[in-house]
């Protein structure tokens, strides 16, 4: 029998690179998908699409369980979230139920091995309904009988992150200056895409990994100030920061929310910018010998990669279909 990783958000911004490189190191994918307004799929003989919505049970998804029936899976990656609701119950569904849907499947089917992508924002004292579910769904999982592993990142940083090109459209949309929310003091401590998606995958191939929580990160901590400048820097670019008021810019989010499909910024953004991102990532490095990628390199490759296309990245568009 086949053996199988399965990811869930496989189509989304992490789950590409995840089966990328999943399907790069010669192992066989189970991907499951789900309508996204970004969606990128995988054209390789070695990955199988499933539309599935794990805010609902899959144990009577006939589709699921007539395609697991003939393959072995080593691992489940849960790589699907909910992102930019303020609506509570609906993050919920997804990121706190949609975890134990993941897990009855796993229980059923005697998967041991089990990869949940929580964030920092359960780390943080202020939490929106993004924070709050996440943790909900990390506390289910650790509370479970399965060989869990937990990642929490900090910003994903790669081309494809709404989280940097939502900063870059901040800083070269306007002439001369840059929007500052507050005084740009707090810490940055971003994960390449890449390097979090080959340490996901590594996960679910290593029982040192079991049963463990991990934070990842860059080797560099930035205040956000610092990361504004740094990009200011890769791209030749000099201009001057204007403080803006934080009753302000949460206004602001909240009206970006309330009327766009991929707001520029939300409220909840705001609580994330203004509280201190610095992750300990000793424990990775020494069970999965972690080596990040330098912040300055990964930095300049998601830049040069964006190309001043920001807004491209911000705005829906087709699903694309890569040939691997």
């Amino acid at each position: 029998m086949d053996k199988y990783i399965l990811v869930t958000g496989a189509n989304g911004y992490l789950g590409k690179y995840i089966c990328t490189y999943a399907l790069q190191h010669d192992l066989k994918v189970i991907a499951f998908s789900f309508p996204h307004w970004a969606s990128v799929k995988i054209d390789h003989p070695n990955i199988q699409y499933l539309d599935v919505d794990i805010s609902e049970s899959v144990l009577n998804n006939s589709q699921v369980q007539n395609l697991l029936s003939s393959v072995e899976i080593a691992g489940i990656i849960n790589a699907a979230a909910l992102l930019g609701s303020s609506d509570i119950e609906k993050n919920r569904a997804v990121n706190a139920t949609g975890v134990k849907h993941m897990i009855e499947l796993a229980e059923q089917k005697g998967v041991k091995k089990f990869v949940q992508i929580s964030s920092v924002v359960v780390m943080k004292e202020i939490k929106g309904p993004y924070g709050i579910t996440k943790l909900e769904g990390q506390n289910i999982l650790t509370q479970s009988s399965l060989d869990y592993t937990v990642f929490i990142p900090a910003m994903i940083l790669g081309p494809e992150s709404l989280g940097i090109n939502r900063v870059l459209k901040n800083v070269f949309r306007i002439p001369l200056f840059v929007p500052l929310i507050g005084s740009g003091k707090e810490t940055q401590h971003p994960i390449f895409v890449k390097d979090f998606a080959e340490y996901i995958v590594k996960a679910v191939l290593s029982e040192k990994a079991n049963r463990k929580i991990y934070q990842i990160a860059s080797n560099k901590v930035i205040s956000f100030k610092g990361l504004i400048k740094m990009i200011l820097e890769i791209e030749k670019k000099k201009k001057i920061f204007v403080s803006i008021p934080v009753w302000f810019a949460k206004m602001l989010g909240g009206f970006f929310q309330a009327t766009q499909k991929v707001p520029v910024f939300t409220a909840e953004h705001v609580k994330g910018i203004l509280q201190d991102s610095n992750l300990d990532t000793a424990l990775l490095r020494k069970d999965l010998e972690f080596k990040p990628t330098p912040l300055a390199e990964a930095l300049a490759f998601t830049l040069k990669e964006i190309n001043g296309q920001w807004d491209y990245f911000l705005k829906p568009r087709n699903e694309k279909i890569v040939k691997l």
